[in-house]
């Protein structure tokens, strides 16, 4: 098998990676045992998509968690040969699970608690990034975060005045505010999974799948995180020990057996946002501008109307992609000094400005 190259963000908060969606590849690249290098790239606009994972494979990329594992499938048939025709039904179905209701709860916990957000994910967001991105990638992801999250409707109040330092006495404090919805749907999720494990080593049988690599990616970012306010590892640890016991032999299979993965450098062919507005800025914008009014919607109410809250979703979370790009990219070429700005016929160079 040739050696294909994986873009990520880099191991943080004692996981392979801080973004669940990158576990899930590395783990699975892992599992079917394919050569591979890695990118810790912690640039999400090197992604035409605006988002990592990102995969190299010849001259094919491939963006998007669901596109790179349907592609690994395609190139190795192993990794499910021995599930059952209802095993694929039910595969189909905990993978969607995870990667809605686990994710939500993970954003929830990172994002809506003001004291994880500041003491833990700002600041390790800030460590993996460069200038400009790390004072404006973590505002972006918490934006991100909430226009996902609005859908739940849950009011947050409270997550972090006044509660006891005892993590059992701060969990009665927390069901009185809106955190037990969320917590309520975490354990609903862990219930689910926990029953589908009942007493083997995977989710169906004694072998790994792809799904196990898809629950663990996102299971990690619950339990291994050290956050000021660990509320997700308590209740994995106190009330589902056998999904803590089953992350744990994933991790041990995966990637503590198998070492680290060789690192390489970025290939000179990313497809990402910085090159298709070097190679066409005016046709980039225009597309930007087709974005923004497609989005925002016109006179005509009815075709809102007709969208699906998923084409909704897309299109929100794309803008912000193609927005957070810009403004990375304006940051980056005015404090270089790349470009000046003239005010009343007087050009003020940047650096000069500085």
């Amino acid at each position: 098998m040739s050696t294909m190259q994986l873009y990520v963000w880099g191991p943080a908060l004692n996981a392979p990676s801080i973004d669940p969606k990158c576990v899930v590849i590395e783990s699975y690249l892992r599992l079917i045992q394919q050569s591979y290098t890695i990118v810790r790239c912690n640039d999400p606009q090197q992604s035409p998509t605006g988002e990592l994972p990102l995969l190299k494979n010849g001259s094919a990329w491939i963006a998007g968690v669901d596109r790179i594992l349907a592609h690994l499938a395609h190139c190795n048939k192993d990794a499910n040969k021995n599930l059952l025709p209802e095993q694929k039904a039910e595969y189909l179905a905990y993978s969607a699970l995870v990667q809605d209701k686990l994710y939500d709860c993970m954003l929830y916990t990172w994002y809506a608690d003001s004291t994880n957000f500041v003491k833990n994910i700002r600041p390790t967001y800030a460590k993996l990034l460069s200038f400009p991105a790390r004072y404006i990638v973590p505002i972006q992801l918490k934006n991100n975060a909430k226009a996902r999250l609005a859908k739940y409707n849950v009011e947050i109040t409270g997550d972090d005045v006044g509660a006891p330092q005892n993590e059992k006495e701060e969990m009665k404090e927390l069901l009185k505010t809106g955190w037990h919805h969320m917590y309520r749907l975490a354990r609903e999720t862990y219930d689910i999974l926990q029953k589908q494990l009942d007493n083997k080593n995977y989710m169906f049988n004694d072998s790994p799948t792809t799904l196990d690599c898809i629950v663990f990616g996102y299971l990690a970012l619950h339990l291994y995180p050290e956050l000021a306010h660990r509320r997700l590892q308590h209740i994995l640890m106190n009330e589902y020990p056998q999904l803590v016991q089953y992350c744990n032999r994933i991790r041990d299979l995966l990637f503590t057996s198998k070492g680290n993965a060789q690192e390489s450098e970025p290939a000179e062919d990313v497809p990402s946002l910085w090159k298709t507005f070097k190679n066409n800025p005016v046709g980039f914008l225009g597309s930007i501008k087709d974005d923004i009014v497609s989005y925002m919607g016109t006179s005509d109410k009815e075709s809102k109307k007709e969208k699906s809250q998923v084409q909704i979703d897309f299109e929100r979370k794309r803008i912000w992609s193609i927005a957070g790009g810009i403004t990375f990219f304006l940051a980056y070429v005015i404090y270089n000094g790349i470009i000046s700005v003239e005010l009343n016929d007087e050009s003020y160079d940047s650096e000069e400005e500085e």
